[in-house]
């Protein structure tokens, strides 16, 4: 059995959804933060420096909201997490994180099709009482099939785009458009399983396992 809940500084569903299907208690904060500012760092430095923000933010919306509590009634951890997609060329990385509208994500996925694609995913768990951070970083690799324009059309209508990475859901209605996944799927789906409990075991959060 886990210890007291920890704050989840995230807005995404699916990553709520992977902590109950953890049986991992957790209270959810929703920071917002100008992810512009890590642009320059390299896929997995820059989800790694941007999932460390989201914790630090929650951490400090946590706060603010538990003003006069009393300080044992705190969560001691926050985690926080992001995901980008990114193709490798001769000339670097080119990412992609989430589209702002319809038209932007039939521009990712036709951008996608039939390509190989790497998908970053790190994770920042804060300890707040100590003011560490425990990083964690998953890098897969997804293969698209081939898509018509009027696969993508048909896909977009479910509105998996909005909020994703990419624009795709890998564990819908995306995955029929998937033929190889090396890796994590838990780390496309935005949430490593494995290296989250890495950083919780470092923690000292799982240590009376």
């Amino acid at each position: 059995m886990y210890g007291e809940p920890i704050i989840l500084a995230s807005e995404s569903l699916r990553r709520s959804a992977l902590l109950e299907s953890l049986h991992i208690p957790f209270q959810k904060m929703v920071p917002s933060i100008d992810e512009s500012v890590f642009d320059h760092l390299e896929p997995g430095e820059r989800v790694r420096a941007l999932a460390t923000a989201k914790a630090r933010r929650g951490a400090a919306l946590w706060l603010e909201k538990q003003a006069g509590a009393r300080p044992a009634a705190d969560p001691r951890f926050v985690l926080g997490a992001d995901t980008l997609v990114a193709f490798h060329d001769e000339g670097g990385w080119l990412t992609i994180g989430k589209p702002a509208d319809e038209r932007e994500a039939f521009d990712m996925l036709s951008m996608e099709a039939g390509k190989r694609q790497y998908v970053f995913s790190g994770l920042c768990l804060l300890d707040m009482e100590r003011d560490l951070p425990h990083l964690a970083l998953s890098v897969s690799e997804v293969r698209f099939s081939p898509m018509t324009s009027e696969d993508i059309e048909w896909y977009l209508g479910f509105g998996e785009w909005r909020g994703a990475a990419g624009a795709y859901r890998i564990q819908g209605v995306g995955s029929y458009f998937i033929e190889e996944i090396k890796g994590s799927f838990s780390g496309v789906m935005g949430l490593p399983i494995r290296e989250l409990y890495g950083i919780l075991r470092e923690s000292g959060y799982l240590a009376s396992l």
